[in-house]
């Protein structure tokens, strides 16, 4: 038999043995515990990421409902007053006095040639337009993917050469410097100039579209150059065209950006200068939508000027003398 004495430590070492590994199973059964909470918690966390971006559906839900009320509204207002406005303009220059509201615009809703149009005889389809054209690229000589111009020295004697220079300045809110750069560097210093240069020549003329800049440089001139701006303004030397608070991208924005940047415009012109403008200037944005046309016309303006469209049609319309169109949306009856 075993003696006491070598007992003793036998049941010592297995005491100590049961131990460790009741210890080590118990951590064990810890870990396990602990990565059911982590499985559990995610999932609980995605049920609640997922309640939230439900909240923000909804919440997104009622403004589009709520911006579409507006929309309605506000057009409704607009049908309402065009009934009411004057026939005709009033004021001096070509930026329509507030009390004008520019009458001449027509009818807002569609076209008021889109019967006569319908039959297709008096009308251009982009799309077929598109189909005729091999979007190739010639050298044009001095008109670059143009005609390659060339004319007798007594072409123009019977009947003098019409040219129509527009002089301006395009300013970009923001490019390859930040709005503030561009204003010191350049900006302020454009329309001082013009102030000046036009107040010299009464046949001298400008236009300017970005009201962003304008505003800006308002804001920092007295009082007696703000009289000599309207005064320019009401005698014609000088138009506002547009009249958005940027030159708006077309390709990419949402008619209600189109819609907040130009009423921003519109209603700071009426405030400060009391005119609307008639004419629309578009000769930066990449692209050109219909829908912008049909915006301009349901604020006033009676027609516009655009430029980024690709020489191909371009030199299509030149071709056919279409370059002057009334533009008409697919989608409007």
């Amino acid at each position: 038999m075993m003696k006491r004495s070598q007992l003793l430590p036998v049941l010592v070492g297995g005491v100590f043995c049961v131990a460790v590994v009741s210890l080590y199973r118990m951590l064990e059964l810890m870990q396990r515990a602990e990565l059911k909470q982590s499985k559990v918690k995610p999932a609980g966390q995605v049920d609640e990421d997922l309640s939230r971006l439900q909240l923000k559906i909804d919440k997104l839900e009622r403004l589009l409902n709520d911006n579409n009320r507006l929309v309605a509204t506000l057009r409704d207002s607009l049908l309402l007053r065009k009934a009411s406005w004057d026939k005709g303009g009033q004021g001096g220059g070509v930026n329509g006095s507030s009390n004008s509201v520019l009458s001449r615009a027509g009818t807002l809703p569609g076209c008021r040639l889109a019967e006569k149009m319908k039959d297709g005889k008096n009308g251009v389809q982009l799309l077929d337009v598109y189909d005729l054209l091999p979007f190739d690229n010639p050298d044009g000589g001095a008109w670059k993917q143009g005609f390659d111009i060339s004319y007798l020295d007594n072409m123009w004697d019977d009947q003098p050469l019409e040219v129509f220079v527009v002089p301006h300045s395009h300013n970009d809110p923001g490019w390859l410097k930040t709005f503030d750069s561009y204003y010191e560097d350049q900006t302020k210093h454009i329309l001082n100039n013009m102030l000046i240069k036009l107040s010299e020549d009464s046949r001298r003329k400008m236009i300017w579209a970005e009201i962003s800049y304008f505003s800006k440089w308002w804001s920092g001139i007295d009082e007696q150059k703000r009289d000599a701006v309207r005064r320019l303004l009401g005698a014609g030397q000088l138009e506002l065209v547009t009249g958005g608070w940027v030159m708006a991208d077309e390709a990419n924005s949402h008619y209600f950006a189109l819609l907040d940047q130009l009423m921003e415009g519109h209603q700071w012109m009426q405030r400060h200068l009391g005119v609307r403008p008639s004419s629309g200037w578009a000769i930066d944005p990449f692209g050109h939508s219909p829908s912008m046309t049909y915006l301009l016309k349901g604020a006033g303006l009676q027609d516009m000027v655009i430029q980024r469209v690709h020489y191909a049609v371009k030199k299509h319309f030149a071709q056919q003398q279409t370059l002057e169109f009334l533009w008409r949306q697919s989608w409007d009856s």
